[in-house]
């Protein structure tokens, strides 16, 4: 009876357990990448059906409210139109020439151009005064990096003696010629000093 039992359990297990040959696989991966792929694409026309229709829906007010003007008042409503393209069209090409002049002035100062969008600001003295203060902080910031960096770490000696500061005549006449130049390269006026002195 026992043994009938874990049979039984065993079969059932067995029939869980499913298993998947490649092509299987990859029909299944293919479906539902296909499900998800019309899925997006669903959303996506629906939101550029939307858009459309509220940009149609705009146009068609506007021709109602231009039907009912008089042909003066519809010049001055198509004038005030292009008026308003033309200023949105005239600010997009300040705000990319702004760009341009502060990539142009990150460069001459030796920035790095890859902050431009960081100081752009919504007009040329805003621009300036951001890039003074970037230019501030940045030097600091890489002065600070470098003290960090070179505190603690105390100058090798070239000599051997670790004594450059407190060098004797003696001890300057045993140097060897590379000796001699690397007191010279790292300390010119004490090798000055030893030679003539």
């Amino acid at each position: 009876m026992e043994n009938q039992e874990h049979n039984q359990q065993e079969q059932n297990s067995q029939e869980a357990v499913k298993t998947y040959s490649q092509e299987d696989l990859d029909k299944l991966l293919q479906a539902e990448t296909d499900r998800k792929v019309s899925k997006a694409l669903e959303t996506a026309k629906a939101k550029w059906q939307s858009e459309f229709e509220a940009k149609l829906e705009q146009e068609k007010t506007e021709a109602e409210k231009l039907a009912k003007m008089s042909e003066s008042e519809r010049l001055q409503a198509q004038f005030e139109s292009e008026k308003e393209k033309f200023e949105q069209e005239r600010q997009q090409f300040m705000r990319e020439r702004l760009e341009l002049e502060t990539v142009k002035e990150l460069s001459t100062r030796n920035l790095p151009t890859e902050f431009s969008r960081f100081v752009l600001g919504n007009d040329a003295e805003a621009t300036k005064n951001n890039l003074d203060l970037f230019q501030t902080q940045f030097q600091q910031a890489v002065e600070k990096a470098v003290n960090e960096k070179l505190k603690g770490q105390v100058p090798k000696s070239s000599t051997g003696t670790g004594l450059e500061g407190t060098m004797t005549k003696e001890q300057f006449n045993k140097l060897g010629y590379k000796d001699r130049l690397a007191l010279y390269q790292s300390n010119p006026d004490l090798y000055n000093q030893l030679q003539n002195g």
